[in-house]
């Protein structure tokens, strides 16, 4: 899982996108403190230094509805920068076309990770043989309001 982490990070960085909400939870503009009082006490906190200065993850019995993970990521302001969603349940590359458009970019990392990115939506995500392993959702990057 951590190569799928790595190329979160790459592609994070890489081309920017307007954000996308989950959950209510918005990139460029929760606060760390909104997100806590939302979902409650997170299972973990961690420090990833540079942009991602903070993070928290809910797991286990902390996990949000509809998720088996998620990591809230913050900058330095502890501004909302990233999140990644493990799903609960299966889902297929089909299920997420039908609900999210054909408007998408296809890839493939160079760890040979396949991806669909939703430039509009701010939403990148992960497969693994035609399942969905992670989405991203990111923070707008390109100074656009």
């Amino acid at each position: 899982m951590n190569l799928v982490f790595a190329a979160l990070l790459l592609l994070s960085i890489s081309l920017p996108v307007l954000a996308k909400e989950w959950k209510g939870m918005e990139p460029g503009k929760t606060s760390k403190s909104e997100v806590i009082d939302k979902f409650g006490a997170p299972t973990k906190e961690f420090s990833k230094g540079g942009k991602l200065s903070d993070g928290i993850r809910y797991e286990g019995e902390d996990a949000i509805e509809g998720a088996l993970q998620a990591d809230f990521f913050f900058d330095m302001n502890e501004k909302l920068y990233r999140i990644d969603v493990i799903p609960a349940r299966e889902l297929t590359r089909k299920q997420v076309v039908r609900v999210y458009g054909k408007d998408y970019m296809e890839g493939t990392t160079k760890k040979g990770l396949k991806y669909i990115r939703y430039t509009k939506k701010g939403l990148t995500i992960f497969f693994e043989s035609e399942k969905v392993m992670i989405f991203l959702f990111t923070k707008d990057t390109s100074g656009r309001k």
